[in-house]
């Protein structure tokens, strides 16, 4: 099996939040985005990794100190989107506090052996986790629209105030290269 079911390489320090936005005593967690499952460990070298109960928490943080990098998510429930999901999972919060931008981390297990025709159990490849992330934005209903990083995208998600994005766009050189590019521009549309 290549690769493994978890957003992180390892588990670092973070924080469940629960429904009231306290924060849990820290423990160390990592996110099984293949399963839709906030883990946790006593200790770093444990072999024991156990699911938490995730029903009395609105989100979790991780703090990946190596790469100097925290993530924030929150629990969304399937009506939140505008094609609704088949269940409740826990999305990334691109610029916290504000929830206007959500990115979905997924990790779908390919394994060629799993075709249904004999002569792939004679293959050589073997399974691997493959990552997939969706990105999407608040739009003016309260629903969340998926979007691809692209000006193009972004203006058909918010195509009601279309001319005035593209004159934002224009004039601050956004340049849709990452995740957090999307910010200014759905934050300046809620503006409008």
């Amino acid at each position: 099996l290549k690769g493994h079911a978890y957003l992180l390489n390892d588990w670092v320090p973070g924080f469940a939040v629960d429904l009231n936005g306290n924060l849990s005593e820290q423990k160390l967690l990592n996110y099984n985005t293949h399963e839709n499952i906030l883990t946790f460990k006593l200790e770093t070298a444990s072999a024991d990794i156990m699911a938490v109960n995730t029903a009395s928490y609105s989100g979790f943080i991780l703090k990946d100190d190596a790469n100097n990098k925290t993530y924030m998510f929150t629990k969304l429930g399937p009506t939140a989107f505008t094609k609704p999901k088949k269940e409740t999972k826990f999305y990334e919060i691109i610029s916290a506090p504000t929830k206007e931008v959500i990115q979905e981390t997924v990790k779908h297990l390919k394994d060629p052996t799993n075709s249904g025709w004999s002569a792939s159990r004679n293959t050589t490849k073997r399974a691997e986790y493959v990552q997939r992330t969706n990105l999407y934005v608040l739009n003016k209903d309260d629903q969340y629209v998926k979007v691809s990083l692209s000006k193009g995208s972004v203006l058909k998600a918010f195509k009601d105030k279309k001319a005035a994005l593209q004159n934002y766009i224009s004039s601050e050189k956004i340049s849709f290269k990452k995740p957090a590019d999307l910010v200014a521009v759905v934050q300046y549309y809620h503006s409008l």
